[in-house]
């Protein structure tokens, strides 16, 4: 799915209006009732009243829509219009029109901050205050009224395409609506992926309201969001006569003494999805513990109780998934160095390795292109300097992606994936029961197996991280959030695999 800027969702607006065609009221009558047949399924009729907040410009226009086809819907609505009525946009103004004429919403107009004691009470609460349109931070009165909307107790709040102060793109910069649920038009808003957001986003619903395909599909943008058509579209076929060598053979560079389960979780994760052969680098005291766990794993010696040594180049081998475990000793240090200068195939590098580049940023130059890093946060921040923020971080993501000619997976909700050609990939799957210990090893493992399977880095890299993500989703059938555990995402990557090819 294309992710669009506020301007771009803006001119497909324009696109859509001059190309379907249709009036731009007719446009914003199909998004009004877009929100009412999902609103109508949602609550039922009852003493619990519905008010509307309205503002002035085309997000109210959409309010003032809804209240009267809710009220066609027999729901108890009245409508709270925030401005004079003589600023209205032109459409707005149409539907306040038709709403008056109705003769039986209360309509509230009131240019103070001074909220009806309609809206004191127990009801439902729908935003429409401000949308995409609204270019800083809200002040004066508007954001009284929204601060007292925020303090509002037993309401459940609903935005209309945005909450209202909050931008479409980047982090909110000043008091915005908090929603329980925000009902969107076509697309998720940049905006709903940035974490400081999700106070203001609640839950999320996006609504097709028809806009144009063809804008969609000719409209250049370096924002997507992954899905399982996309996903689907880049699964390897198995064919009859492949075997374990047509399969790949990847390498796994991990553990050390006390971090055993890193280095297992990396290997049976990178088997699990796929890989024909996998080949551990372990220290000694590793190689019981790696065969009870895989036995599927062959393993080679790497040293005492950490790796001093990788001997890649005495055999073949057609990927590398670096990290898990490794720790930071000097000696495991200049093995990782030496087998970043002379490895030639595609690598994955996470955790500890992560770590050393930090420690010796001078290795960051030594990367080869397409080399896949898969950092968390605080991972990030240590590689690339701390950040106030996420917008910052992906900013900062971007760029070093250019620059460094890599790809960087930034895991967390929304996992972000950039390229050095500067496009950006949000993952749509995942759960807040992944953040547990051993979850970052398994998508090294997943990763680098696609790799030695002879997936490009970009098509691993969105492949592993949507299907990380989806063993996730799928192992909450038979677990609870708490109880969910990395292991529990090696289990069901098979049911991921699946459950795209189905």
């Amino acid at each position: 799915m294309k992710l669009f800027t506020a301007q771009q969702i803006r001119d497909w607006d324009k696109y859509t209006i001059e190309h379907e065609p249709i009036s731009s009221i007719d446009l914003m009558e199909r998004a009004a009732r877009a929100f009412t047949e999902w609103f109508v399924h949602q609550f039922e009729k009852s003493d619990k009243g519905v008010t509307i907040v309205c503002g002035t410009g085309n997000n109210g226009g959409d309010g003032l829509a809804i209240a009267r086809l809710l009220r066609n819907r027999f729901y108890n609505v009245e409508v709270i219009l925030c401005g004079d009525t003589g600023k209205l946009s032109p459409d707005a103004s149409v539907n306040y029109q038709r709403l008056i004429h109705l003769g039986d919403i209360p309509v509230h107009c009131i240019t103070s901050p001074s909220l009806p004691e309609i809206i004191q009470e127990n009801r439902i609460i729908i935003d429409a205050l401000f949308g995409s349109g609204l270019s800083r931070p809200l002040e004066g009165w508007y954001q009284e009224i929204v601060e007292q909307i925020n303090q509002i107790k037993n309401a459940t709040v609903i935005s209309v395409d945005l909450p209202s102060g909050l931008p479409a793109e980047g982090i909110a910069g000043g008091v915005c609506i908090k929603a329980d649920i925000t009902c969107t038009f076509q697309i998720p808003k940049l905006s709903f992926l940035r974490a400081e957001n999700s106070v203001y986003t609640g839950q999320c619903v996006v609504l097709d309201i028809g806009l144009s395909a063809d804008y969609a599909s000719n409209t250049p943008t370096d924002y997507i969001m992954t899905d399982k058509k996309l996903v689907k579209a880049k699964l390897r076929k198995r064919n009859t006569f492949d075997h374990k060598g047509t399969n790949g053979h990847c390498l796994i560079v991990a553990g050390s003494q006390g971090k055993t389960g890193a280095a297992l979780l990396c290997a049976k994760a990178c088997i699990k999805t796929g890989a024909g052969l996998v080949t551990a680098f372990v220290p000694d005291g590793l190689h019981t513990a790696m065969n009870v766990f895989a036995p599927e794993i062959m393993t080679l010696p790497a040293g005492d109780r950490y790796i001093v040594n990788v001997d890649h180049q005495s055999f073949d081998s057609d990927a590398v998934a670096a990290g898990p475990g490794l720790g930071t000793m000097a000696e495991t240090v200049h093995a990782l160095e030496a087998m970043l200068l002379t490895y030639d195939k595609p690598a994955v590098l996470d955790a500890d390795a992560l770590n050393i580049l930090a420690q010796n940023k001078r290795l960051l130059k030594i990367l080869k292109p397409g080399t896949i890093i898969t950092p968390h946060p605080g991972e990030f921040d240590r590689l690339f300097g701390r950040c106030t923020d996420s917008q910052q971080r992906l900013d900062l993501q971007i760029a070093k992606s250019k620059e460094l000619n890599i790809i960087i997976v930034l895991k967390g909700a929304y996992s972000t994936i950039t390229t050095p050609d500067g496009m950006v990939y949000f993952n749509a799957t995942g759960n807040p029961g992944m953040a547990t210990a051993g979850s970052g090893d398994v998508l090294t493992g997943m990763i680098g197996s696609l790799l030695g399977q002879g997936y490009s880095p970009l098509d691993a890299a969105i492949t592993g991280v949507f299907l990380h993500g989806l063993a996730g989703d799928l192992a909450l059938q038979n677990e609870s959030m708490e109880s969910l555990n990395a292991s529990d995402i090696i289990l069901n990557i098979g049911a991921a695999f699946k459950h795209i090819q189905d």
